[in-house]
């Protein structure tokens, strides 16, 4: 064997710190994206809770809102009320032209007993 000299220790050394320093930087780097990562992975996690209690709260508001049926329904009662408003209509057309006539006679008979006219 030959011998070693201080010249090649420093060599092997030098050579040494480079790799540590080259493993400790790899090392750090992957370290941190893993943080990152996993910094990253937890916010997501997080946010897709969020959305899906917002999706579950609209969920339940479209079961609680009226089925295309209900709206028919609703629609068909309006229109047999709109009926029943129009033939209330005629009747009160037809009670107020009475109430006119009546009007009309009580007016005569209350100016013949007053003026004692007679037509």
């Amino acid at each position: 064997m030959e011998n070693v000299t201080l010249q090649d220790l420093q060599g092997v050394f030098a050579f040494l710190a480079l790799i540590l320093s080259i493993g400790g930087t790899f090392y750090t780097w992957v370290a941190s994206r893993r943080g990152d990562v996993q910094r990253r992975f937890k916010e997501g996690s997080e946010r897709m809770d969020r959305l899906d209690g917002r999706l579950a709260r609209a969920e339940q508001t479209i079961q609680g809102l009226p089925s295309k049926t209900d709206i028919h329904a609703i629609e068909l009662h309006m229109e047999r009320l709109a009926g029943s408003l129009s033939r209330m209509e005629a009747v009160m057309d037809g009670s107020s032209k009475i109430m006119a006539r009546l009007e009309a006679i009580v007016t005569r008979h209350e100016d013949h007993l007053l003026k004692g006219d007679s037509r």
